[in-house]
């Protein structure tokens, strides 16, 4: 057995609440946070510790700390014999991780090293204690056994399905006979992971409970510019003036250009944003017209419809004269859900919580839902409205079974979508838009979903990023709607004069 090491010296990293070294000089000791994390890590309470942190704040330093404590014998982390795992999207991400661990490890003279342009790895060669690097792919995270930790980098950005995959299979390990296996996710709420429905946005997104425990250092959009929160939100500026100069550089380009105020949000203050010039709502708006107080039914509505072709969905969107909107789709039957959600190249289960929602509907046995379908459940679910928008060169598929709903065909040249555009953003904005609670987990998950283009006249449409992936539908018949109600508020009152006799 090797023997235990001395005691902690100022000149090495701490073991967080232990007084146990790494076998070697780190960078500089551990800042509180990361002392908060790494007692954590130690606590049998918990068999999954989970960090969102802003980037450049030391989350593959922290990964590097967590796995070389695991790889030394005598240190609280180590279990002879045991493989520790390193997860990330490529064997190139993680390098940046495994370049710590040799840098501190490697003047021991203790361990094999695995490194080659495929392949890296560890080996403690006295207690045959080993480090094995997986990429973000479900295939390489089967058969895990006898692993006491395994750390997940930067999991917001591993690719989506091959991700989500990897996560449900490190997760089913955890529950395999005699595995003490621990997971440690330390990542950054990147794009990629912006929405309810990805792994890991919902894992930090539902925080500590039970045996799962979780830090997150998030900004407040509202405050999002503000030097204050930007330095609490990213405590390693405390320790490196070149950072703090970097991020008000970074905050100042910000504020001049939207765009990069949503990367800013997203890498520097792990607020969930995107590029918000591709975006039919930006954060905020869409924020907005989730939290505003609904109003109950008032009148009868007017209805906006997206009809589906080949695999993609229908949609209807009803907006009262108040303010409020209510959704429904339909999708195909044939593939089945778990298989569009595959196709699609969403999270797993996205499309399953949209069904249990109750506002989308499957139309089984169906590669396109029925027209017929889609005129039953607008009656059903809204009356009958007081104007069914569709777009022109759709309008035959409802016209044999309308039965008496109102149809009106909506040409979407650009110019005519670029008003509809900004009727639906001018609403959301300044209201009164507010969407009906059980519609907002369909709605949400089409908006964040939804791309624009713009032309060099400054016009606005949709468009669709790749064949009819992304479910986009419910959010061109809010556009439709908005358009609408737009135009009905800009007509003038008419009044009729009687008994004038020249």
């Amino acid at each position: 057995m090797t023997k235990a090491r001395e005691p902690l010296t100022t000149a090495h990293s701490t073991g967080a609440t232990t007084g146990w070294q790494v076998p070697c000089k780190t960078m500089f000791a551990l800042r509180p946070f990361q002392r908060e994390i790494m007692a954590a890590v130690e606590s049998p309470e918990y068999d999954t510790v989970a960090v969102s942190i802003p980037r450049g704040n030391g989350k593959s330093f922290l990964a590097a700390h967590v796995l070389a404590r695991g790889l030394t014998p005598g240190d609280p982390l180590h279990v002879d014999g045991s493989e520790y795992l390193l997860c990330a999207a490529s064997i190139e991400q993680a390098r940046l991780c495994f370049r710590f661990i040799r840098e501190w490890l490697e003047p021991t003279g203790e361990y094999r090293w695995i490194d080659s342009a495929t392949r890296i790895g560890i080996k403690h060669l006295a207690s045959n204690t080993s480090l094995r690097v997986l990429s973000s792919n479900g295939k390489t995270g089967m058969g895990i056994v006898n692993s006491a930790i395994c750390v997940a980098d930067e999991g917001g950005s591993w690719e989506i399905n091959g991700g989500q995959l990897m996560w449900d299979a490190l997760t089913t390990a955890q529950g395999k006979p005699n595995s003490p296996l621990k997971l440690i996710v330390i990542g950054t709420l990147s794009p990629a992971a912006t929405g309810a429905g990805h792994w890991f946005y919902d894992l930090i997104d539902d925080g500590t409970q039970g045996d799962v425990w979780v830090k997150a250092l998030q900004g407040d959009p509202a405050k999002w510019d503000k030097w204050p929160e930007i330095r609490r939100c990213n405590p390693l500026v405390a320790v490196d003036a070149n950072f703090r100069k970097k991020l008000l550089s970074e905050r100042d380009a910000a504020r001049r250009d939207p765009r990069l105020r949503a990367r800013f949000q997203s890498y520097r203050l792990s607020i969930p944003s995107g590029d918000e010039s591709a975006m039919l709502l930006n954060a905020d708006d869409l924020e907005r017209i989730l939290k505003r107080p609904v109003p109950e039914r008032e009148g009868r509505p007017v209805v906006g419809v997206d009809m589906g072709e080949n695999r993609a969905w229908c949609a209807a969107t009803a907006w009262y004269s108040n303010g409020r909107l209510e959704a429904v789709a339909i999708a195909p039957g044939v593939p089945d859900i778990q298989a569009q959600e595959t196709r699609d190249r969403v999270p797993r289960g996205t499309y399953t919580r949209l069904v249990d929602s109750g506002r989308l509907l499957v139309a089984d046995g169906y590669r396109v839902p029925p027209a017929a379908m889609m005129a039953d459940l607008i009656r059903t679910e809204f009356g009958t409205p007081t104007k069914t928008l569709l777009d022109r060169f759709r309008m035959y598929q409802l016209e044999d079974c309308s039965k008496g709903l109102k149809l009106e065909a909506r040409v979407t040249r650009y110019s005519e979508a670029s008003a509809d555009i900004r009727a639906l953003r001018k609403y959301a904005k300044d209201g009164p838009l507010a969407v009906e609670r059980d519609s907002r987990l369909l709605l949400t998950a089409s908006l964040t979903a939804a791309q624009v283009e713009n032309d060099t006249s400054g016009n606005t449409r949709m468009y669709k990023r790749n064949n009819n992936v992304g479910r986009d539908d419910v959010a061109a018949a809010a556009v439709l709607c908005a358009g609408e109600i737009e135009r009905i508020a800009a007509k003038p009152i008419h009044k009729m004069t009687v008994g004038l006799v020249r």
